[in-house]
């Protein structure tokens, strides 16, 4: 496993190294021609050979650059044209300044366009939430109109999850600006179901948008197990043992029934279940039932799980911001 590096994501594939930043060129089609853009931004996982674009980072700036335009205003018509105008929600276009787009608008696009505004859709989002400490702010949900509340609650490898005014009782997620994350998230959707046939603690999707971009879920009750890790008091503490035992159980449960349906498999970590302690009952809640189709389970070890992983991971988690 990396060793934590401040700043810097977690790989949402392995969900074990860093992601850095590498440059390649990235093609577009506008007008029908297609558009080398050089110099783009993307995520890669020296772990694990993830690649994606990084919606953080490509931004309209680095295509009004592009060289194949002898003027600025040529390709500043073709991106008009293209529909780049819409690329951000303006406060002299909605009542809110930050927000997701029309998804008709979306579907409209061409695929490699709608990728791109998809990235950009989501950083813009992400960016104008991180750019207040505190407060509530005004978001449009493609037409829907909610408060969120700041800070964020939450933070994974493919999301960041917030309380909004409108509903207590539910939470809302952003997916990162990234095309793997927004498919996480959509497949989150369509597993969830599967989990809760199962009997498998899990909060149900409210509202999902088709693109992956965001969800409203139910809000569960309980605290992450790598928040409550250490506050546990070690393994003479009745608690700790409560809770390793209940983890345990609940973690063996979900690796039988992966074996059983490899679809479902889903992610373990410490910020993926939840722990509901209730004086000698503890309950374990899985959070996000996103699929995990790269992690192995075969040789799963929870006593180096609970001993060395958790502790780890955490470590990560602190160190990308995400705790």
């Amino acid at each position: 496993m990396d060793e934590p590096k401040p700043h810097t994501e977690i790989c949402p594939r392995c969900e074990e190294g860093f992601l850095i930043t590498v440059q390649t060129p990235q093609d577009i089609t506008i007008e029908g021609s297609l558009v080398r853009i050089p110099n783009v931004q993307v995520d890669e996982c020296r772990a694990c050979g993830f690649r994606s674009l990084s919606g953080r980072e490509v931004g309209l700036f680095e295509i009004l650059f592009a060289p194949q335009y002898a003027r600025i205003s040529d390709l500043i018509l073709a991106l008009q044209t293209a529909g780049y105008y819409g690329m951000f929600l303006r406060e002299d276009r909605s009542e809110t300044f930050i927000g997701f787009g029309s998804r008709d608008y979306v579907a409209n696009l061409a695929e490699d366009l709608r990728m791109l505004y998809l990235d950009n859709e989501s950083s813009h989002v992400i960016q104008g939430l991180g750019g207040f400490q505190t407060g509530s702010i005004p978001i449009n949900l493609a037409g829907n109109h909610y408060t969120v509340k700041l800070p964020k609650i939450g933070e994974g490898e493919n999301g960041i999850v917030y309380d909004y005014q409108e509903a207590p009782q539910a939470v809302l997620k952003l997916a990162k600006p990234r095309p793997y994350s927004r498919n996480h998230l959509k497949e989150e959707y369509e597993v969830t179901e599967f989990f809760e046939k199962q009997g498998v603690p899990v909060p149900r999707i409210l509202l999902s948008d088709p693109y992956g971009s965001f969800m409203i879920k139910e809000r569960l009750a309980g605290e992450s197990l790598a928040k409550t890790y250490y506050s546990l008091g070690g393994p003479g503490s009745s608690a700790y043992r409560l809770v390793r035992e209940s983890v345990q159980a609940f973690i063996d449960r979900l690796i039988t029934l992966f074996d059983k349906n490899p679809e479902a498999k889903t992610s373990v970590s410490p910020n993926n279940i939840f722990v509901l302690l209730k004086g000698n009952d503890c309950q374990c809640l899985l959070v996000d039932t996103g699929p995990a189709p790269f992690h192995d389970y075969s040789g799963f070890n929870f006593e180096h799980y609970w001993e060395t992983v958790i502790p780890q991971k955490i470590k990560q988690y602190a160190a990308a911001g995400y705790l």
